[in-house]
């Protein structure tokens, strides 16, 4: 087996192979997320979901035709959210929103869950721009000193105290789709202002750390040589202390 692969790259057969996998992987990712996307879409609002059926039962109401039903049904849907924009242009959107939002918070339970919804919505009608210009890509490490690092997004500069440690939120997004990542409460003397753009951390996560090598500045990039003479020098560490080399 090792002879064959040997012979595989030796001729440049696997190395071209590999050259053509490596074109076509940012394709393949991209295909991959949007069908998961799809997929997700497709059971929420697909012809089998809740939401599916209430609007085929809508259509049932003009027509028979199966296929014509859900299409009548998606219309009359489209057509209310674009009268409701309008409303709500004429008579003020503010105004509007104020008014339901005071009727719903009465709501036991629902209030609850609505808040942090329309919260989160309110947020993502601003410019992409404001949203990001006082979010910053930090790094930041999770348990003792040597553990594990992070690359995130400092939210905020506010600092906390939980249990007697002051921490900093920090979201980290993860790979491929940044946006289902995690928020962190970091230590805060853990957290570090990185010189990058937050585009350029979603890259990292978008590409599962392809990117990394293009979007990560100079300055943050080790040296092989350096690498090398960092090793030997924990290996001679942990020989001074009786422990075994890496």
């Amino acid at each position: 087996m090792t002879r064959a692969f040997r012979w595989l790259w030796k001729t440049g057969i696997l190395s071209t192979f590999l050259a053509g996998l490596f074109a076509l992987l940012p394709i393949v990712i991209t295909v991959g997320i949007m069908a998961w996307c799809g997929g997700l879409l497709r059971g929420w609002l697909g012809p089998e979901s809740s939401v599916g059926k209430a609007l085929f039962q809508l259509g049932l109401r003009f027509v028979t035709d199966p296929t014509v039903a859900t299409i009548l049904g998606w219309t009359i849907v489209l057509i209310s959210i674009w009268l409701l924009g309008a409303l709500l242009k004429s008579i003020g959107k503010k105004r509007f929103e104020l008014t339901f939002n005071a009727a719903v918070e009465r709501i036991p339970l629902v209030n609850v869950l609505y808040r942090p919804v329309a919260q989160v919505v309110e947020m993502l009608q601003h410019d992409p721009t404001d949203k990001m210009q006082d979010t910053k890509v930090v790094y930041f490490t999770l348990g003792p000193k040597g553990g594990s690092g992070f690359l995130g997004l400092l939210v905020s500069d506010q600092v906390y105290r939980f249990n007697g440690e002051t921490c900093r939120i920090v979201y980290v997004p993860t790979a491929p789709l940044p946006m289902s990542g995690a928020v962190v409460f970091a230590p805060a003397d853990s957290v570090h202002p990185v010189d990058m753009k937050v585009d350029d951390l979603m890259k990292i996560s978008l590409s599962i750390g392809v990117m990394s090598s293009k979007v990560i500045p100079a300055r943050y990039v080790v040296p092989p040589g350096e690498v090398g003479c960092a090793e030997d020098r924990v290996n001679d560490i942990h020989s001074a202390i009786g422990h075994p080399p890496r």
